[in-house]
């Protein structure tokens, strides 16, 4: 994925100093973890809100109950990173549509997408003026990360995703049941690998949708750490998920454990994600996974 930062709407070149533009943007990731409170959800209802303590800051996550007469367990649900709890579009979708279907769910605030790569320059070190280091047309984007730079922000990511995680069994004690994670995009790699490393307990239903990671090393190791979690994983890919998980969709498919219907499948979804009629069909695909999970081994 690549990071644009500013957009130039009037000039068709403007030079940059890339030292001084490090002192321009620079932010802590602490302002990402402040600026998402309970005023964020005023809209919900309150008994919907519940608290997660991550960094020392109190970090929203948001919790329903089942409905009806099936109580299967409860589904945590992780956005893609920087968006909202209740983000908009599938992920809320399933939010509010598996209660029907005898799952409690909890969406968490996912990690911050990323902090800038370039970091607070001291005054004197910031390049003179007319000294340009580099020259951007209107239409590019200023450069990616570089692969240690991204390393060092999924770092920071892993941890916030960790400590937000370890907390799910008292805001879930009420559910009993099984525990399905539903993942989006670089959340679905960051758990995936918090599970390989089991840094977390092992759902009984995992489910990645679109998963990548930025960076490409990481990304090419996806399909065999993916495929080779012993726990039951739905893979849901859909035509407009990003570049890099295009990429590895063959490869998560081809490394997929033969004849184990229990512990790995790939459905590709008919339509984009972007499309309503795609989040029923992505709910359908969920619902018949975790019953035929269920079947296997039901609830003790």
């Amino acid at each position: 994925m690549k990071f644009s930062i500013f957009l130039f709407q009037r000039f068709a070149l403007m030079t940059l100093s890339m030292s001084a533009f490090a002192g321009a943007i620079f932010y802590s990731t602490s302002a990402f973890t402040a600026e998402l409170t309970t005023d964020n959800y005023h809209y919900l209802p309150a008994n919907e809100i519940k608290q997660l303590q991550v960094n020392g800051q109190e970090i929203p996550a948001l919790l329903r109950p089942w409905l009806g007469k099936a109580k299967h367990g409860l589904a945590i649900i992780v956005p893609d990173f920087s968006q909202r709890a209740d983000a908009p579009g599938a992920a809320n979708y399933l939010r509010h549509q598996l209660n029907h279907s005898g799952w409690a769910t909890l969406a968490l605030t996912p990690a911050s997408l990323s902090q800038p790569a370039y970091f607070a320059t001291k005054a004197d070190e910031i390049t003179k003026a007319g000294e340009q280091e580099h020259t951007l047309l209107a239409d590019q984007e200023t450069p990616d990360y570089s692969d240690e730079e991204l390393a060092k922000i999924q770092q920071k990511q892993h941890d916030f995703m960790l400590n937000s995680m370890m907390q799910l069994d008292s805001l879930g004690k009420d559910y009993s049941g099984k525990r399905m994670i539903i993942a989006f995009g670089e959340s679905a790699n960051l758990v995936a690998g918090l599970l390989k490393e089991n840094r977390l307990p092992s759902p009984n239903v995992f489910v990645v949708i679109n998963p990548y990671s930025d960076i490409d090393t990481i990304n090419k190791q996806l399909a065999k750490k993916l495929t080779s979690l012993t726990m039951p994983v739905l893979d849901l890919q859909s035509s407009d998920g990003s570049s890099e998980s295009l990429a590895t969709q063959p490869q998560r498919l081809n490394l997929a454990p033969e004849n184990a219907p229990n512990r790995y499948s790939q459905q590709i979804l008919a339509l984009d994600l972007s499309q309503p009629m795609s989040w029923d069909n992505t709910l359908y695909l969920i619902k018949g996974f975790a019953a035929r999970i269920n079947k296997a081994y039901p609830n003790g």
